[in-house]
């Protein structure tokens, strides 16, 4: 049985998107130790197969002595764990882990889960982060036993342009992948009042300002015959989040309900008419365009790497520029206009799903890349 250490950035992080790798770990005889960091207290679960650790890495650090602080303790883990193969899930795991690996001769798998605003350098503080971020990521995969997961095609040619590794060193899996017997059409409320929705974490860059501006536009033309609704947590630890009452504010005056962070996505996915992602965060893909999909919902969202790379546009979706509320609002004018074509993308967008985006082929893959790096 191999040993396998994975470091995620933070816990509903790993609940959302790598929670089905860790409860295969069992099947595929390997011994799953997650280590991530705790928004609320948690116990040690093992009931799924895996165990589960605060990690020694901080989402955000107060001052570079905490990130060395944080490098030495998981070292210290490394060291006496002794894993057969370390994953590390976005960039900051993936830095220091990846630095740690290559100290240890352990095998490394870094997936990438979009480049965020480490690779936006729009600022001198920003392009001098980016410069050392690549020579650290060229150092950590310059190594046989060493690989890169991206998302989108978009993330890999970026990977490789910054010359961090050949394109060979490169496993691109589109997303998380989606549970298709828990995303699905059958999930739709009946009775329910008709909605279009968006659901993301509430920063600015996901779109949200957009989204609000289009509903407005939409609403002056068709009226209330059709809800605009959001949801989605509050992320206080993004530079870019909105505040409650900036949120509140928007809302209100744009005619969106807000509904909270929501526990029920199924059903509520399944029942909307139109699912929204305005984004233009340096996504990877995003895993709600697939739960959508799944739900047999046609979507609109922006021609921005990874949204882009969960729809066939015109087919199970339609794209949209990034920080266009007049262009949002049109193609969500059209997919309300026409029933029947928003009623053939949910159902192509429900096909995709089932052939190209299900979980149970991730996770087989991320396995199958695992037993490559630890022979």
């Amino acid at each position: 049985m191999k040993n396998i250490f994975m470091f995620v950035n933070v816990d509903w992080f790993f609940f959302s998107h790598r929670l089905s790798i860790a409860k295969a770990a069992q099947k595929n005889n390997v011994k799953m130790i997650v280590y991530t960091d705790f928004t609320q207290p948690r116990k040690n679960n093992n009931n799924d197969g895996y165990d589960l650790y605060q990690s020694p890495i901080r989402r955000t650090s107060k001052s570079i002595f905490h990130v060395i602080f944080e490098f030495f303790k998981s070292y210290l883990i490394i060291k006496n764990g002794k894993p057969d193969l370390i994953h590390a899930v976005t960039i900051k795991p993936i830095l220091i882990l990846g630095l740690v690996a290559r100290l240890t001769s352990t095998p490394f798998v870094g997936a990438v889960s979009g480049l965020g605003p480490a690779f936006q350098p729009n600022s001198w503080y920003r392009k001098l982060r980016l410069t050392l971020i690549v020579r650290v990521f060229r150092l950590i995969f310059d190594n046989r036993k060493a690989r890169i997961i991206c998302q989108s095609k978009n993330d890999r040619d970026v990977i490789v342009d910054h010359g961090i590794t050949p394109s060979a060193n490169v496993s691109l899996i589109p997303g998380s992948g989606v549970d298709v017997e828990v995303y699905s059409p059958i999930k739709k409320r009946a009775d329910c009042e008709k909605y279009v929705l968006m659901s993301s974490r509430i920063l600015s860059d996901k779109g949200v300002k957009e989204y609000c501006l289009a509903a407005q536009i939409v609403r002056a033309k068709l009226g209330d015959v059709v809800k605009f609704k959001l949801s989605g947590p509050i992320d206080t630890h993004s530079p870019r989040f909105i505040s409650e009452s900036e949120l509140t504010k928007l809302t209100v005056s744009c005619g969106v309900e807000y509904l909270g962070n929501r526990q029920d996505m199924p059903e509520l996915l399944a029942s909307a008419l139109i699912f929204v992602l305005p984004s233009y965060y340096a996504e990877g893909v995003p895993k709600v365009l697939l739960e959508a999909s799944a739900s047999g919902v046609a979507i609109v969202t922006t021609d921005h790497p990874g949204c882009r790379d969960a729809v066939v546009e015109g087919e199970t979706g339609l794209l949209v520029a990034t920080r266009d509320a007049e262009s949002l609002a049109g193609a969500v004018m059209e997919l309300l206009e026409n029933r029947i074509l928003s009623s053939q993308m949910g159902s192509k967008g429900r096909a995709l799903a089932e052939s190209a985006f299900r979980d149970s082929e991730v996770v087989d893959r991320h396995y199958r890349l695992y037993w490559q790096l630890c022979k």
